[in-house]
């Protein structure tokens, strides 16, 4: 029993403080206030809450990958614990896959979302939690045939009916993208290898995601015979000499082979997807194809004919099959091989990188494979472009003298490795490493590994709509087997294949209108415009990040410049609603060799873009920074720096943007961007992007394998931020792991300028005098205005008091002086502020100086030296009065440049009154009568000034009373 009410307090204590949480974002959005009813007048203290949990645990269960909602009232993250949850979609289930978990913020209560014998990655939420999305990937345990079904990305609408709230069984419904009726550009979701989640905009409404371009659509299935039944197209290759049975190769005196290539759908009765297009041979032009003829079940056939002839021109004979359809999934790249006998492959391949330029690249095991259109086979599998990698192959059981020819020597080639790599070659269980090279005779022993090297590095430029699969292709090598003294051939040797995918965006779209997530068509959004021309061209896209309008496309692009196609850049795509690519910016600066950049973030209105700028290759002393810039890529400045503005001397990565824009979130190991230097390892930090001296550390984030793509989410303010960490902020957390936590993020007040000398009056109540007062928040998080408190004779005029001012804001006051008593007068006006989730008070003061002196006795204005043409006369000694509340101003244009002259326009004043406008507290004065309707109109020239930033106008009546007044942004003087 003790047990139980332990554990029943600690989630009475989760629920209040999420609750509170929750309250405090509530009103941040709707524009409320909440201060709380304790007696000191703070609220109660919302702080840090522990979300990877569920009730009735005593522990943190071990978390990652948060996502909060635009309005604060949703969370989603990951976990791989079984907890106590509703499950409207899917029933619990043990194990230990990561899978996505909805909470309530307001009531604590938690939903299973993903189907737990999958893993889950990436999720994201709509603004208001009803959409969730998130990719998975099927565990090859649990067997499921259908390739595409081996990965990609669900949506979960979680109130299809839209009548009531979330989570009700029945009203739920999961839509795998991957299962979309429509035209599917990208083919294989399963292949990305990184940063592959979806992004989803604010209203659910749109996801986008990456995926590969692949030679074969998943939704077509290519078969091919000779005399006999067809088989499937093993590793993208159809061996001419494995289904004419001739392993010797053919004679240049041997007649045309014709075999049988046939297309249909995969999914029985989908019909035919590939419209009316004709198979068209590309290469030697040893092959000739035939008219396509199609049935009415789907399947298409054509005769594909080789003919010896051409073996007088060499002993490999290399084509390409395509079909170029009406939709993009009918599109396919499949190699062509035949081998003539009697010769030998064509010359080895000129020198290659050197050997130790191999020892750091990947390794991957290949195993030989036999099939009816392929023959002995080693397929190499899906390779992107730009990532070169190593594949073995033991020489066991093979005999005869090797040589090799292939296609295309960038794409795949026979290498020799250096002693480092052959190391790393016997750890991963190579029997024997020793390398075999062309003219090696192998007797069928371990006598060696042949080292391919796989490097597709050719970019063909794909062009939107007319062929976005052409730079997806197959490449093929092969090696021969002659006899040799002392060895006898075995077989013919074997062909080596690899698939060139390319990595592109996705974007798909809600085609119904209201709940329940009806997906259209699938469209490629990792688009360009040519140089020189409106047209656009494909190019590789990686790490997509989605503005909240669902119309800005931020991702890493790679190969824009052909001089440097290993250098990323990030490229803004702008849509229409519909989907109509509008244009495209390279927003991190022109592509150039030594620097790359990736890991996008965008704001909610696509108008602020956050990436990571990195040297390329890596430079000592040279650090990975995080920049901010604009839609246009202008105004860009770095943000993991200190407070002097000096940049992080260790990386900083995984940025975020709240979506209003005003606040970045980062990971960074540097130790130089806080005045005490943190532990070692990174850390998570937020920063508003307007500041240079709000950076705020939240955690450590975890060890590597953990981290998320983003360091931290926000709600819409950056008022509360949401991460992953292993430190236990938590009473709860002592399981050592990574778990997600929401914080309340606080600002910072600053109020300028910090004093306030009215200068000397000649005699009592001679002269009224407001000056504007600046109070300004530096951020990260947003802070209410509690109080401005000024000590008479000063007088505070505003409308500050109740306002909360986001990170970057600035709310202006005015205080007033009228002089009274004679000699110095003296104060401190004191400005109050809360951070807007955890009540914490924030204090500033302001000094305040005035003197009165005696008047002159041989008469005068009533001015004293120290005057101003700032004030506004007042002779009659009245007190203060209270600021209209009907009277505004409005300033045009909003921004003004030094010695020009802004139109103002006034209204709800006294009809036929007298007002005086003044720019600033020292600027020009103009006059203006009220018409009888109290409106007015004046123009007032700019004051000349040193700096540019914020301006105002003030409007007083003849007997100095601030009646209204309003801002402007002055921009600097132009040269």
């Amino acid at each position: 029993m003790t047990h139980g009410r332990k554990r029943d307090r600690r989630s009475v204590r989760l629920v209040a403080l999420v609750a509170a949480l929750v309250m405090a974002v509530s009103g941040y959005a709707a524009g409320v206030t909440f201060l709380g009813t304790a007696e000191d007048g703070v609220p109660p203290r919302a702080g840090t809450a522990l979300m990877s949990t569920g009730a009735g645990r005593d522990d943190a269960a071990g978390g990652r990958s948060p996502q909060v909602s635009a309005d604060g009232r949703h969370l989603v993250f990951l976990s791989r614990s079984d907890l106590p949850a509703a499950t409207p979609l899917h029933p619990r289930a043990g194990g230990d896959r990561w899978r996505v978990y909805g909470r309530d913020l307001a009531t604590g209560a938690v939903t299973l979302l993903s189907d737990p014998r999958t893993d889950a990655s990436d999720p994201r939420i709509s603004a208001d939690g009803r959409v969730v999305t998130y990719r998975y990937r099927t565990p090859p345990s649990q067997g499921r045939a259908p390739a595409r079904s081996a990965a990609g990305t669900i949506v979960v609408d979680r109130a299809v009916s839209g009548e009531a709230g979330l989570d009700r069984p029945g009203d739920v419904l999961a839509t795998d993208l991957a299962e979309a009726p429509g035209p599917v550009p990208a083919s294989f979701p399963e292949l990305c290898e990184r940063d592959c989640g979806p992004r989803l905009s604010h209203d659910g409404a749109t996801v986008v995601y990456p995926s590969v371009l692949s030679p074969v659509s998943p939704a077509l299935l290519v078969t091919a015979a000779g005399s006999g039944t067809p088989g499937p197209v093993t590793g993208d290759l159809i061996d001419v000499n494995a289904l004419a049975a001739r392993p010797d190769g053919f004679g240049p005196d041997d007649g045309p082979f014709t075999l049988t290539v046939g297309t249909a759908a995969a999914v029985p009765g989908a019909g035919d997807l590939t419209g009316e297009p004709r198979l068209q041979g590309q290469g030697s032009g040893a092959f000739r194809v035939g008219t396509k003829k199609c049935d009415t079940s789907g399947t298409c056939r054509t005769t594909l004919t080789f003919d010896p002839a051409r073996c007088a021109d060499g002993s490999l004979i290399w084509g390409r099959l395509e079909t170029r359809g009406s939709t993009s999934a009918g599109r396919s790249s499949v190699g062509l091989l035949a081998r003539c006998a009697g010769r030998a492959p064509a010359p080895d391949c000129p020198p290659g990188p050197e050997a130790e330029h191999l020892a750091d690249l990947p390794l991957r095991r290949g195993e030989l494979r036999s099939g009816p259109v392929s023959g002995r086979l080693l397929d190499v599998g899906p390779v992107v472009p730009g990532r070169p990698l190593v594949v073995m192959v033991s020489a066991r059981g093979l005999t005869g003298r090797v040589s090799y020819g292939t296609q295309d020597c960038a794409a795949v080639r026979l290498v020799e490795p250096d002693a480092k790599l052959r190391e790393r070659a016997r750890e991963a269980g190579v029997a024997d490493p020793a390398p075999v090279s062309p003219g090696s005779v192998l007797d069928g022993s371990d006598t060696g590994t042949l080292y391919f090297l796989v490097d597709p590095d050719a970019r063909p430029e794909g062009h939107v709509p007319a062929d976005p699969a052409s730079a997806a292709r197959t490449y093929a090598a092969r090696v021969v087997l002659t006899p040799a003294p002392g060895a006898k051939a075995s077989g013919d040797g074997f062909s080596v294949t690899l698939r060139t995918v390319r990595e592109v965006v996705e974007m798909r779209t809600d085609v119904k209108a209201g709940a329940g997530f009806v997906p259209g068509p699938a469209r490629l959004v990792s688009v360009v415009e040519g140089k020189g021309t409106s047209a656009t061209r494909l190019v590789d896209g990686v790490r997509p990040a989605l503005s909240g309008d669902g119309r800005t496309v931020a991702f890493t692009a790679y190969g824009l410049d052909p001089a440097v196609p290993r250098t990323g850049a990030v490229v803004a795509a702008r849509f229409t609603d519909d989907g109509r690519h509008l244009g495209s910016t390279t927003v991190s600066g022109r592509a150039a060799s030594g620097t790359t950049a990736d890991s996008a973030a965008v704001s909610s209105d696509g108008r602020t873009i956050a990436f990571v700028r990195r040297p390329e290759p890596p430079v000592p002393g040279e650090a990975a920074q995080v920049l901010v810039t604009d839609e246009r890529g202008e105004g860009t400045r770095t943000m993991s720096t200190s407070g002097s503005g000096a940049p992080g001397n260790a990386d900083s990565t995984r940025p975020s943007l709240s979506p209003d824009g005003r606040v970045v979130g980062f990971a960074s190991a540097a130790t130089n961007l806080e005045g005490d230097p943190p532990g070692s390892g990174p850390h998570l930090y937020v920063r508003a992007v307007s500041s240079q001296e709000s950076v705020a550390r939240l955690a450590g984030p975890g060890k590597g394998e953990d981290v998320d793509p983003s360091a931290v989410a926000f709600d819409a303010g950056g008022a509360v931020a949401a991460f992953t960490t292993t430190e236990p902020l938590a009473d709860e957390d002592a399981n050592g792991q990574p778990d997600v936590y929401t914080h309340a993020v606080a600002g910072r007040l600053a109020v300028e300028p910090a004093a306030l000398d009215f200068g000397t009056f000649t005699g009592k109540s001679a002269t009224r005098t407001a000056i504007p007062l600046r109070i300004a928040n530096t951020g990260p998080g947003p802070v209410t205005v509690h109080s401005v408190t000024a000590p008479p004779p000063f007088v505070h005029r505003g409308s500050c008091v109740g306002r909360t001012i986001r990170a970057g804001e600035v709310c202006t006051a005015y205080v007033s002086f009228a002089p009274h008593d004679l000699g110095p007068q003296a104060g401190t006006l004191e400005v109050k502020a809360r951070t807007a989730l955890d009540g914490t008070v924030l204090t500033y003061g302001v000094d305040l100086v005035a003197v009165v002196e005696e008047p002159d006795p041989s008469g005068g204005d009533g001015k004293g030296a120290g005057d101003t043409g700032g004030r506004i006369g007042e002779r009659s000694g009245a007190p203060p009065s209270t600021l209209p509340g009907a009277a505004a101003l409005s300033v045009s244009p909003t921004v003004a440049r030094p010695g020009r002259v802004v139109r103002i326009q006034g209204s709800g004043f006294i009809p036929g009154d007298r007002v005086t406008l003044t720019w600033g507290t020292a600027g020009p004065v103009q006059q203006a009568d009220v018409t009888p309707e109290g409106t007015l109109t004046a123009h007032v020239p700019v004051a000349g000034q040193a700096n540019a930033g914020p301006g105002s106008v003030t409007a007083s009546n003849d007997r100095g009373e601030l009646l209204a007044y309003a801002g402007l942004l002055v921009a600097p003087r132009l040269r």
